[in-house]
């Protein structure tokens, strides 16, 4: 996953970046409201982590209007409280990094749930084959399948995919495939060209 962390005065920033480091996620550190407002806008963040003295209202506002279903998680907050509405949790301090990587364990499980759900379809070549989305990032795809149809059109070997996800078209270059075979389940790795797939990682968060 894609995190910012907006701790200002910075104090838990580093340690959090730190850890979610350790188990592959990707982070950024902003202290200001406007330049984390603006890194958001991007779209190429999944979650935000808010430090222990909260965030301004303008921008709580912000994440709330415009990324609705964007998880934040509250760090290091000197009360428990319990998680609400779009606060998927709250860490008290201490910061305790066990309670931390279990709540973004939870979040990418959440996440990938999410993304299986959406509409995808093979659709090279006037085919349309349905199949699953295992994971999307804004430069690569994760396909699976179990169809034979999926099974028979990858074994055919080809180079370049296109593919219909939630409608937004994406294509991009096979870099690995996989097969489980007492599943009869085959994963397929693209790289994607150009930028589209923010489109539909932004749909995860409105």
């Amino acid at each position: 996953m894609n995190v910012l962390v907006y701790d200002a005065p910075v104090s838990i920033a580093h340690l959090v970046k730190s850890l979610l480091l350790s188990r592959g996620h990707r982070a950024a550190v902003s202290s200001d409201p406007e330049e984390a407002a603006r890194m958001l806008s991007t779209t190429l963040f999944d979650a935000l982590v808010i430090g222990p003295a909260g965030a301004p209202e303008a921008f709580a506002e912000f994440v709330q209007d415009e990324f609705p279903q964007m998880p934040v998680l509250l760090a290091g907050v000197p009360v428990a409280v319990a998680p609400a509405g779009q606060i998927a949790a709250v860490l008290p301090a201490p910061l305790s990094a066990r309670r931390l990587l279990a709540a973004f364990a939870r979040l990418e499980r959440e996440r990938a749930d999410r993304l299986r759900r959406l509409p995808v379809a093979i659709a090279s070549e006037g085919l349309s084959i349905a199949c699953r989305l295992a994971d999307l990032t804004p430069e690569t795809m994760l396909l699976c399948g179990e169809s034979d149809e999926f099974h028979r059109y990858f074994q055919a070997g080809p180079a370049r995919v296109e593919a219909l996800v939630a409608g937004t078209p994406l294509a991009g270059e096979i870099t690995r495939t996989e097969v489980d075979a007492p599943l009869r389940l085959r994963h397929v790795a693209l790289r994607l060209e150009g930028e589209r797939a923010r489109e539909v990682l932004a749909t995860l968060l409105k």
